[in-house]
């Protein structure tokens, strides 16, 4: 994985069953934990996504109702470390839950039309789970 767009990232805390225990707290030690945006190693690997650094995100507007389409690359950061492994979120690299129960990803697209005559807007939203 040489780059992590937030669409995957919003896939990965989208997906998993809640009900299914972390991996062990030995099987975690001793993987390496690789900071974004390092290229990882071989094999399985924790990534870090460290605060306040850009996260880029590659935005793709195509498809064939299109006469042009857009192809750009943004930045967002977090306010705290995250780790990611597979299904699996941790804030502190030690306590691990289930990613859809630490993060919600929100996606609402709003074309211009008659109830909204105004440019398009595609607004991706990602809240931190309070439970």
């Amino acid at each position: 994985m040489s780059r992590l767009s937030l669409s995957a990232l919003a896939l990965l805390m989208l997906s998993g069953c809640a009900s299914m225990m972390p991996p062990s707290p030995e099987k975690l030690a001793s993987l390496p934990v690789v900071e974004f945006p390092a290229a990882p190693p071989a094999g399985e690997f924790i990534l870090k996504l460290p605060k306040g650094k850009p996260i880029p995100t590659h935005v793709v507007i195509d498809g064939t109702a299109l006469a042009s389409g857009a192809d750009q690359t943004i930045t967002a950061t977090l306010p705290d470390d995250i780790y990611l492994y597979g299904k699996w979120l941790s804030e502190d690299g030690r306590t691990w839950k289930p990613a859809q129960d630490a993060i919600a990803v929100h996606v609402a697209v709003s074309l211009p039309s008659n109830a909204h005559p105004k440019p398009g807007e595609i607004r991706v939203t990602v809240d931190k789970v309070s439970r």
